[in-house]
C-alpha cells in the first residue's frame, strides 16, 4: 500500500468524498434507523468505482463509508463494521459482474443487465445489509424487534442505489463524450424539460392535488422515446432526474407517494 503513486491516493480520496457527500444526502431519507435509508446512492458509486477503476481502490470506499457512518450514528466499532460490509458489497458485486455479466459492458445486452440486477442489485447488497445491521445489533444501537425492518430498508436502499446510479456512471465511463448534431441537442433538451415539468407537477405539489396515480407514469412515453432515439446512457440520465425529483418531493411530504402522519 505504501508504494502506491500519489494519483492513486488522490483517486481514493475523491471516491471517499463522493461517497461521503451522497451518503449524507441519502441519509436524509432515513426513517426506521439513522443508518438505514430507502435510497443509498453510494452503493452505485462504490460499485462503479471498483468496476471502472479496479479492486485496488477499495480504501476509498472504506474511508467514505466509515466517515459517513461515524458522523451519523453509532460508535467507531459499528462504523468500522458497516464500512467493511459496504466495501465487501462493492467488491463482490463488481466481481460477479466481471465474472458473469460482461464487466464494464454489462449494459450492452439484456441478459447481462438481468444478471447485474440479480447478482449486484439483489445478491451482493445482502452483504452490506447483513453486516451493517449485525454491527448495529452487537453494538447495542438497534433494538432486536426492529432488526428485520432495518435490514429490509437497508437492503432496499442499496438495491435502489445500484439500479439508479450504477448504470449512469458505467455507461458514461464507456462513452464519456456526447456526439450529437444540433437537432439532437434540441430534442434531448425538450425531453429533459418534459420530464422535469411532469416530475415537478406530480411530486412537488401537495398530495391532495395528485390523487391520480396514473400521473407518475406520464413520463414513461418520454423515457421510452429517449431509449429509442438516443440510447441507454441518455435514458439512464432522465430516469435519474425523474427519480431524484420523486425522492425530493416525497421527502418533503409532497406527491402521491408521501406518507402522511395519522
Amino acid at each position: 500500500m505504501g508504494n502506491k503513486p500519489p494519483h492513486y491516493w488522490i483517486t481514493c480520496i475523491a471516491i471517499a468524498a463522493c461517497y461521503f457527500v451522497f451518503g449524507k444526502l441519502g441519509l436524509q431519507l432515513a426513517s426506521v434507523h439513522p443508518s438505514a435509508t430507502a435510497v443509498w446512492p453510494p452503493t452505485g458509486i462504490a460499485f462503479a468505482a471498483v468496476l471502472i477503476l479496479g479492486y485496488r481502490f477499495w480504501p476509498g470506499i472504506f474511508l467514505g463509508a466509515f466517515l459517513v457512518n461515524w458522523t451519523t450514528a453509532g460508535s467507531m466499532a459499528t462504523s468500522l463494521g458497516i464500512a467493511t460490509g459496504n466495501t465487501l458489497e462493492a467488491l463482490v458485486g463488481a466481481y460477479f459482474v466481471n465474472r458473469f455479466a460482461g464487466g464494464r459492458n454489462v449494459f450492452d445486452s439484456s441478459a447481462d443487465v438481468f444478471r447485474f440486477v440479480l447478482l449486484a442489485g439483489m445478491l451482493s447488497t445482502t452483504i452490506s445489509a447483513t453486516v451493517g445491521v449485525s454491527s448495529l445489533a452487537v453494538g447495542g444501537f438497534a433494538a432486536r424487534t426492529a432488526l428485520a425492518r432495518i435490514w429490509l430498508t437497508w437492503w432496499t436502499g442499496d438495491a435502489m442505489g445500484h439500479l439508479l446510479v450504477s448504470p449512469l456512471l458505467v455507461l458514461f465511463s464507456n462513452k464519456p463524450v456526447l456526439r450529437w448534431r444540433k437537432p439532437q441537442y434540441i430534442e434531448a433538451g425538450a425531453l429533459a424539460a418534459g420530464v422535469i415539468l411532469i416530475g415537478s407537477h406530480v411530486f412537488m405539489v401537495p398530495f391532495d392535488q395528485t390523487r391520480d396515480f396514473f400521473l407518475p407514469r406520464a413520463c414513461m412515453p418520454m423515457l421510452a422515446w429517449t431509449a429509442f432515439r438516443f440510447g441507454r446512457r441518455e435514458t439512464a440520465i432522465l430516469t435519474a432526474i425523474f427519480s431524484g425529483i420523486a425522492l425530493w418531493g416525497t421527502l418533503h411530504g409532497l406527491g402521491p407517494f408521501a406518507v402522511k402522519d395519522q
